[in-house]
């Protein structure tokens, strides 16, 4: 398939949609990106792969050509039924959220390589981090102001809760800034291209520690005994 704005164009013009903004609907048109992304994953023949947000399909028609076995989810119906008739996928029509990785049964290793929506990834990131099998490499492309949240230092003002659990599990491979020209729509901000992986002693936080944690940030200036009693 083209990566191109012109093609991603002809495509919602033939399906009789527009960009929804309120699905965080900012398609990739560079093709490098799209190509860099499946590359550096990297993604081997027969590799389970996981796609949150289709679109018009740029990125899952270079995992189908790199021979993965893509799980896709897509909340558009449109766009999920052209993907459906388009790609030979497993493809779950509905929200992330509630199936973060669509219809795998988390049996085997896995990957998640997906271009996110923005309205969702930190939230999706949570479920992700909740599973009982983390994928192995996440190659995520997300908003700049997200990614730098998550990968902040722990000495950093925006060092969260999200951030310490996904660096407990995760080393970064290598992240690159993506103009936000590279979209369409052209979101406001520029965006990160981020390759994550597993670390072997990845550390899973309990729900119990999750809510501690979260509870800990919230009262940060309070001293620890008082938040604990």
């Amino acid at each position: 398939m083209t990566v191109s704005l012109s093609e991603t164009r002809s495509i919602l013009n033939r399906l009789g949609i527009q960009p929804n903004r309120s699905l965080g609907q900012n398609f990739l048109i560079q093709a490098n990106v799209v190509q860099y992304s499946v590359e550096e994953t990297p993604i081997n023949p027969g590799d389970i792969v996981v796609e949150i947000g289709c679109g018009c399909g740029t990125l899952t028609s270079a995992l189908v050509q790199a021979q993965a076995r893509v799980f896709g989810v897509e909340k558009d119906q449109t766009l999920a039924r052209y993907i459906t008739e388009t790609f030979p996928i497993d493809l779950v029509h509905g929200d992330a959220l509630i199936t973060p990785v669509g219809n795998f049964d988390l049996s085997k290793p896995y990957k998640v390589v997906s271009n996110l929506p923005y309205a969702i990834a930190s939230v999706w990131l949570h479920q992700v981090l909740c599973l009982s099998r983390l994928p192995e490499n996440l190659t995520l492309l997300v908003q700049k102001e997200a990614a730098d949240r998550w990968l902040s230092p722990d000495h950093c003002k925006h060092f969260c809760p999200l951030g310490i659990r996904l660096q407990s599990a995760y080393q970064i491979k290598h992240q690159c800034i993506i103009h936000k020209r590279c979209f369409y729509p052209q979101p406001k901000i520029d965006s990160t291209l981020l390759f994550l992986q597993k670390k072997q002693d990845a550390f899973i936080f309990s729900p119990e520690l999750v809510t501690l944690m979260r509870d800990l940030f919230i009262h940060r200036r309070q001293q620890i005994p008082h938040i604990c009693k």
